[in-house]
């Protein structure tokens, strides 16, 4: 098993015998191989007749960019010409072998650059992977019913090859080691491919072009190196031949995602088979999500055999997927009423239970896929409600591996984070005989959506530590990344491709290298970027990205409110100033203020960021109570005009039925916040209430009452309680994050005392304060404040009603109340 002590000097040591190995090689031979001398091609570039589609466009490149650097375009021909002495073979065939050529062997991605006497030699490990005949509809989902004996679907997860890009003709995980080849070569001789599309390259202007005398060999660090900003990327033709310039594709093949839609998700199936239906206590169809979706039964045997037919027939299909997932809808894991109790004991929770019940689905699977295809992998996707470690692993079977554990990359700089993720990774592997590597599921960066603020988000230094410390026991990283729109001159209709490219091609550069070379140069790296993108304005560039990464590496909270959080507002300002004073720098119209004006243009809704935090909800009242404080339950005793109606969450409007009331309090001393709430209900009988365990994440399936809170020094705490009295806490404030080790371990001494009548049900609630900061809320200095009520309980179900409507999630900071006593 892995010493995670011993992580670091086992990557030491693995990557000084990598960099001997390369050293070496690359100085046996001496000499050079000149292209272009004087602005002419002194040299032709070689193709196989029968070479891939991707070493041909690897050929292609080479040509453009050494056009773009020295006026002369190398001809690309089938056979060494005549008319040049000296030759560039683009991948292996006919005329490398006759020079004594034998392509290297990889256990991983990898490529080779040899140059010596007349010629030199790009070439690589090329994984160029072909469609099947199957597909999600048409003739294709028919072709893959016949192959299964099934009315199975097709596609949920893909085919681990990612899309097909159209412009490209190849599979956006495909692995073209000659394509890395090429932009190896090109970078030896100063080429850099920092950014993508206009302006995104860097190329020296050389009238004289000549190779080095090399024996290069390279192999990647980490098999699995994936950007997916989803179907944008089967357009984007730019987009993708920049990820492959920066050696960014996948040795082996796995099917991640939501497979279980293909098995029960179809409106056929589920007429077929409504036995693979999870059910309530009252026997009906878990709705799921989307609501009406479903959710599937993991215990029941029809549904477990398809599962481990779709399986073994994706296997068959696909000959070099290496692992799959047969992973939950979206929404996570529902477990069916009559499995409850058949998975732990009473006093487990639900999620701990759901996670039994996941691992012994995930058991048989196991052992089916042993017997069909002994030499493969079940990759294991527990899902959200079932996310703990199982209790029942009684032998890990060796054909199984299990996801890291991963926070965003991003968020790995917050000390609580980093420990927390790798804690947990830990106990996986403390379960484990072998550790084999496995991948890591990545939210790259805050671009995800484009309501998230666009800080300048850098880590260059986090991300390297992650990388080192994951080497041992990881493969590699499956990214998801936000595309954007942008608009062609003569179009109506803007396209779209990867979003935000200004901001984030620096983070996905870096991490590029570091697939390759976790060890690499930071520092190197930075400086000749600042000097080679930014031009004049490198110094101003510097201190820009310097000065933003260490504002996010703040140890403070993610959630900026005007007086908390990484971010302040002086450092915005600060931010458009660099920005301001290096575009002077660079010189008009020049690419380099191109390039800056991108990124400010990128960060442009930062400028009222602050402003549009003032918090917009009504002015709420904590009243003070003037008697020792005892939580029982019983709001009769505090005055009814102290009662505020909550209106609808998304329209504003005041319910005509199951409306909601609240009372907001303090103690006299301020020492305890108390809020009691009123939530009348038409159908006491069928009251959503299954959560019985505190500070489990299932009890956001019951009817609750939800309570945050912010203070000017303190993110917001969040506090739900269901009509058990079940009592879920937790804090974003990374200060009393890092002292309680997790959010959800916030345990301040919250009490709530529930009653439930013929037409309702109360709580009374009483949050300690001591946590909030110093200082009472007052008028000019109040605490942000929502009280929210979500209804799932009768048959349509669902309903939302917040004392500060925000037409959204109830956490939406700006929209909440200002909180004050008098």
């Amino acid at each position: 098993m892995i010493n995670p002590g011993g992580v670091l000097s086992l990557f030491k040591r693995v990557f000084l015998s990598l960099v001997i190995f390369e050293f070496i090689l690359a100085n046996t031979l001496c000499g050079e191989v000149c292209l272009v001398r004087d602005g002419k091609p002194v040299a032709d570039i070689v193709v196989d007749t029968n070479a891939l589609s991707s070493v041909n466009l690897a050929a292609k490149d080479l040509q453009e960019h050494l056009e773009k650097m020295s006026g002369a375009k190398l001809e690309i021909v089938s056979a060494p010409s005549e008319q040049f002495k000296n030759h560039v073979y683009v991948g292996p065939g006919e005329f490398t072998a006759k020079l004594g050529f034998k392509p290297g062997e990889f256990k991983n991605s990898g490529f080779e650059i040899v140059a010596k006497d007349n010629y030199v030699i790009i070439a690589g490990a090329d994984i160029q992977r072909e469609s099947t005949r199957f597909s999600s509809r048409g003739e294709g989902l028919k072709k893959w019913q016949e192959f299964c004996g099934d009315q199975l679907g097709f596609g949920r997860g893909g085919e681990g090859k990612g899309d097909y890009n159209s412009p490209l003709k190849i599979f956006t995980n495909d692995d073209p080691g000659t394509w890395y080849a090429a932009a190896e070569l090109l970078e030896q001789l100063g080429v850099r491919f920092y950014a993508p599309y206009a302006d995104g390259t860097v190329i020296p202007e050389k009238k004289t072009i000549a190779v080095a005398g090399q024996h290069l060999k390279k192999e990647a660090a980490f098999a699995r190196r994936e950007f997916c900003y989803y179907g944008t990327m089967r357009d984007d033709g730019d987009g993708i031949a920049w990820f492959k310039r920066l050696k960014m594709g996948n040795n082996n093949i796995i099917v991640f995602n939501h497979t279980t839609d293909d098995i029960f998700a179809s409106k056929e199936q589920k007429e077929l088979h409504p036995e693979y239906l999870a059910c309530d206590a009252s026997g009906k169809p878990i709705r799921g999500y989307p609501d009406g979706h479903g959710m599937p039964r993991y215990s029941d045997p029809g549904f477990r055999k398809a599962a481990a037919l779709y399986m073994n027939k994706m296997f068959d299909a696909i000959p070099d997927l290496r692992a799959i997932t047969i992973g939950p809808p979206d929404g996570g894991v529902k477990m069916d009423a009559r499995d409850v109790d058949k998975y732990g004991k009473p006093t487990d929770s639900l999620t701990q239970k759901a996670s039994q019940y996941v691992w012994a689905f995930h058991m048989y699977l196991s052992k089916e896929l042993k017997k069909a295809h002994p030499d493969k992998f079940l990759l294991y996707m527990s899902g959200g409600g079932a996310n703990e470690i199982p209790e029942n692993i009684i032998e890990f079977p060796d054909n199984i591996i299990v996801p890291l554990d991963a926070a965003s990359s991003a968020n790995m700089v917050i000390n609580s984070t980093s420990r927390a993720t790798l804690d947990e990774r830990k106990k996986w592997f403390s379960r484990m005989k072998t550790v084999k590597k496995s991948p890591v599921w990545d939210y790259f960066l805050y671009y995800r959506t484009p309501e998230f603020p666009r800080y300048p988000v850098f880590f260059t230094e986090s991300l390297q530590r992650e990388m080192q410390e994951m080497l041992p026991y990881c493969d590699g990283k499956f990214i998801e990344i936000q595309p954007g729109p942008y608009r062609v001159e003569g179009e109506k209709n803007p396209r779209s491709r990867l979003g935000v490219h200004g901001l984030v091609h620096l983070m996905v550069y870096w991490q590029s290298k570091l697939f390759w070379d976790p060890g690499m140069d930071r520092k190197k790296m930075l400086d000749e970027y600042y000097e080679l993108f930014f031009g004049l304005a490198k110094a101003e560039m510097k201190e820009f990205h310097e000065f933003a990464e260490e504002v996010w590496t703040r140890q403070e909270s993610r959630s900026v409110t005007p007086t908390t959080g990484f971010l302040k507002e002086k450092d915005v300002e600060r931010y458009f100033d660099l920005l301001k004073r290096a575009r002077e720098k660079a010189g008009k119209d020049t690419v380099y203020e191109r390039r800056i004006a991108q990124m400010e243009n990128e960060m442009a809704s930062l400028r009222t960021f602050f402003s549009g935090l003032k918090r917009t909800g009504p002015k709420v009242e904590a009243h003070i109570v003037t008697e020792p404080v005892k939580i029982d339950g019983n709001l009769d005793k505090y005055p009814a005009e102290w009662r505020v109606q909550l209106p609808d969450n998304q329209t504003g409007e005041m319910p005509a039925t199951n409306k909601t009331e609240a009372i907001i309090a303090m103690a006299s001393d301020c020492s305890a916040l108390i809020v009691g709430v009123i939530c009348h209900e038409d159908k006491m009988d069928k009251l959503k209430a299954d959560c019985k365990l505190n500070d489990n994440f299932g009890i956001f399936d019951d009817d609750v009452v939800e309570v945050y809170v912010n203070s000017p020094e303190r993110s917001y705490f969040k506090i739900v309680v269901n009509p058990n009295g079940v009592i879920y806490d937790e804090t974003t404030d990374v200060t009393i994050v890092d002292r309680d080790t997790l959010p959800i371990l916030w345990n301040p001494g919250t009490k709530a005392v529930v009653k439930k009548e013929k037409d309702r049900w109360t709580v009374e609630i009483m949050i300690p304060t001591q946590d909030f900061g110093k200082g009472k809320p007052t008028e000019a200095n109040p605490w942000g404040i929502q009280v929210g009520r979500t209804r799932f309980t009768g048959d349509a179900g669902g309903g939302a009603w917040s004392i500060a409507p925000t037409a959204g999630p109830y956490r939406t900071l700006n929209k909440w109340g200002d909180l004050y006593v008098k």
